[in-house]
């Protein structure tokens, strides 16, 4: 298994890093979990996260809880800017991954391996931790 500071490793050339990546704990039966992280570029260009996958779950998709008239929707996004030299921070009420179908009952202190797929041929994996809150 890879741990966080060996993504940061793979990506090095992109300046892409991923900290605090977390998924939130759920009841057994729930068929959507949603994953967070805070999404670093360090680079002086823009990067575009296309997608996830993982073997964990079903399917991954890109999401983003917007609120319109009171109302919370979440929102399919086919892609996510993470403008240059700043960090993007996915977390509940943002941006987050759909996690789909799990295929294993997943606890708190359980990881799961998520691979991010950005604009350009970046791929690499990421160890999220399941926890009820976010890690500190």
């Amino acid at each position: 298994m890879l741990s966080l500071s060996s993504a940061q490793i793979n990506a090095a050339d992109s300046k892409i890093s991923v900290n605090n990546a977390w998924v939130q704990e759920a009841p057994p039966s729930a068929e959507v979990l949603a994953g967070y992280m805070d999404l670093q570029n360090q680079s002086p260009q823009s990067q575009i996260l296309l997608g996830a996958r993982s073997t964990d779950f079903k399917s991954v998709m890109l999401h983003q809880t917007v609120t319109k008239e009171g109302m919370a929707h979440m929102n399919h996004s086919p892609q996510i800017e993470i403008k240059a030299e700043s960090t993007l921070q996915f977390s509940p009420g943002g941006y987050h991954l759909m996690l789909m179908n799990p295929k294993k009952q997943l606890r708190q202190g359980d990881q799961v391996k998520i691979t991010l797929e950005f604009q350009g041929g970046l791929v690499f994996p990421v160890l999220f931790k399941v926890s009820k809150d976010r890690p500190k």
